[in-house]
């Protein structure tokens, strides 16, 4: 197989990588962020989700990096890892749909009692929010999970269970002052 100067290239940048030169390793991610977003997105198809997924996959690439024994293999490898995180989402997803239906079913009906205009407000715009972050603050709010043990519920990093309950404070948040300037 013939290769290009830009193979070439990432391959010395990759052995660098592996010796930890911190400019190789800035250097490869520049070079490399497009086309892992891009795989990413052609899984997800949501922008949002190829970030968080190129984010984890970039974590793995760089812990498991120094193990890859033919940097000529990068390409494959890292492509492997985000398809590997990929499909892990959707494991995910799945099991979140399936305990969404769980919780809803033994949800108290709030109805029932006095609440204040606020209150009202506040829960019709969670209910409006994506099944996901209903999920992230019904579980660190209402249950008073923590991170770590939504984390462990969920078998995802504490780091990504920090950033979606952040994005759905975020969208809440932005929900909540739509609806105050109507």
């Amino acid at each position: 197989m013939k290769r290009d100067s830009e193979q070439i290239f990432d391959e010395l940048l990759i052995i660098r990588c592996q010796e930890r030169d911190e400019e190789a390793v800035s250097l490869l991610w520049k070079r490399w962020q497009p086309r892992i977003l891009k795989w990413s997105f052609d899984f997800l198809k949501d922008q949002d989700l190829a970030d968080e997924i190129a984010q984890e996959s970039w974590i793995s690439i760089f812990k498991g990096i120094s193990k890859l024994k033919d940097p000529a293999l990068f390409r494959f490898w890292a492509y492997r890892i985000v398809q590997r995180r990929s499909m892990d989402y959707f494991r995910l997803k799945q099991k979140e749909q399936s305990l969404v239906k769980e919780m809803g079913k033994e949800q108290i009906e709030l109805d029932t009692e006095p609440i204040t205009d606020q209150v009202e407000v506040m829960l019709r715009t969670i209910k409006e929010l994506p099944e996901m972050q209903q999920q992230m603050l019904r579980l660190f709010y209402l249950e008073k999970y923590s991170v770590k043990g939504i984390a462990k519920l969920m078998e995802l990093p504490e780091g990504t269970i920090k950033s979606r309950l952040f994005h759905a404070r975020q969208l809440l948040k932005n929900k909540l002052m739509e609806v105050n300037h109507e």
